[in-house]
């Protein structure tokens, strides 16, 4: 019943659901949410992040020839979809390579180029970050690459991830919007963030903000990662936060912004499936965030004290990295529920999924366990302390195929917490 629930929530969260529901063509134009958007030059669609080639299909299906242009740039293995006319590229997640770099370079010679008469529709969704990225004079790959790296492993949650990166990127922070210039822009977001803050998802690259060098410094301090970082990454920070002549900020006033999909619709849809089943269901988490090993006995706990037959949550957890072992925020989450589910003396489920089908370095969206969970890991000679004190949590929870593989989804909007008590 959970992984029909998971396929039900992540066909609703599609990006043609999303799109139909906000965009529609118009004659020399296109309409957002009842807003009428005139085109008088071109339309170019610019789509990035892992549901990049399916929000570009969508749109494509939706206007059809009134795009002009229109340049895909995603994750590894989720081209599946992307329209025929599009530019496309692959590139790595979640730590940038050179291909996402070559592929921004090329996007942003089109977009640099246009009138103030053209319109970019700019479709964004989570891990958007890592893909488009074009580092700051004076800053290498190598500095991002490690810089991201380095507050992963420490267990920055996106907004501090993101904040940093910001600081260091030409694109990120309204950086595309930027170089844009006086074309109009409509973003249609699929929200990977919790609360929905357009300058966190995907690092904003269309939304214009104020550069802020000094909480970028002082994150990193709070993660004792300042003096850890590149030399070349410590001193372009200093030297921002210093400078006398900060970038002038853009009049974007007629742009567009529309939250298409996020991780409250996606945890109803979740609930109103098992609602249809027969079950009673209760919300008792919403964007949750923290370690996710710890949580997971808070969230068994709930479990047992509902009074309903299922309970749902959502969120996004994250992971202190100590470890090279394989697995991500959920695997570690179910692995890390295991001992207290079999301590409960109770029937109950649990499943911790990723909607957009891939958790860290787990090839699977998360794991299902249950009150037996722990004496099959014991059958076979599995140590859940071991596991989790080396993030090893996908090579365990494999050993008793507990894991939840559905593949790329083409969808992103977070996880969802589930407890089925049977």
């Amino acid at each position: 019943m959970i992984e029909q629930a998971y396929a039900h929530a992540v066909a609703e969260m599609q990006p043609d659901h999303a799109v139909r529901r906000v965009l529609t063509a118009r004659e020399r134009g296109l309409s957002v949410n009842g807003l009428n958007v005139e085109i008088a030059g071109r339309l170019v669609v610019v789509s990035v992040g892992k549901a990049a080639a399916t929000m570009a299909a969508a749109v494509v299906a939706h206007l059809g020839e009134t795009v002009d242009e229109g340049f895909v740039l995603t994750k590894d293995g989720h081209l599946a979809n992307a329209p025929e006319s599009f530019v496309t590229f692959e590139a790595a997640h979640p730590i940038p390579d050179q291909r996402g770099i070559e592929a921004t370079r090329t996007i942003l010679e089109t977009v640099g180029n246009l009138s103030g008469d053209d319109v970019v529709l700019a479709l964004i969704s989570g891990g958007g970050s890592a893909l488009l990225e074009s580092p700051r004079a004076g800053l290498t790959l190598a500095d991002i690459q490690e810089v991201t790296d380095l507050l992963l492993r420490a267990g920055a949650p996106i907004q501090h991830l993101n904040a940093v990166r910001s600081e260091l990127s030409e694109v990120k922070g309204g950086g595309l919007r930027r170089t844009i210039g006086q074309a109009r822009v409509v973003s249609l977001i699929l929200s990977d963030v919790l609360g929905n803050d357009p300058e966190v998802i995907a690092s904003g690259p269309t939304i214009v903000r104020k550069p802020d060098p000094e909480r970028g410094i002082q994150l990193l301090q709070d993660y004792s990662l300042r003096d850890r970082v590149p030399a070349n990454v410590a001193a372009f920070l200093r030297g921002a936060a210093s400078a006398s002549n900060p970038i002038a900020i853009l009049d974007a006033s007629d742009d567009v912004f529309e939250i298409i999909g996020d991780n409250p619709q996606f945890v109803a849809a979740v609930g109103s499936y098992l609602e249809g089943q027969g079950l009673s269901v209760g919300r008792i988490w919403s964007d949750r965030e923290g370690e996710a090993r710890g949580c997971a006995g808070d969230w068994v706990k709930a479990a047992i004290d509902a009074d309903t037959d299922a309970v749902i949550g959502g969120g996004e957890l994250t992971v202190t990295v100590r470890g090279d072992g394989v697995g991500g925020r959920n695997t570690e989450f179910a692995l890390a529920a295991v001992p207290h589910l079999a301590s409960s003396g109770r029937a109950i489920t649990v499943a911790s999924l990723a909607s957009d089908g891939q958790d860290g370095s787990a090839d699977a969206a998360g794991a299902i366990v249950d009150e037996w969970s722990a004496m099959e890991l014991r059958d076979q000679e599995a140590d859940i302390g071991a596991s989790l004190a080396a993030n090893d949590s996908a090579t365990a929870l494999q050993a008793i195929g507990a894991l939840f593989s559905p593949g790329p989804t083409g969808t992103n909007v977070n996880d969802v917490y589930i407890a089925v008590r049977r």
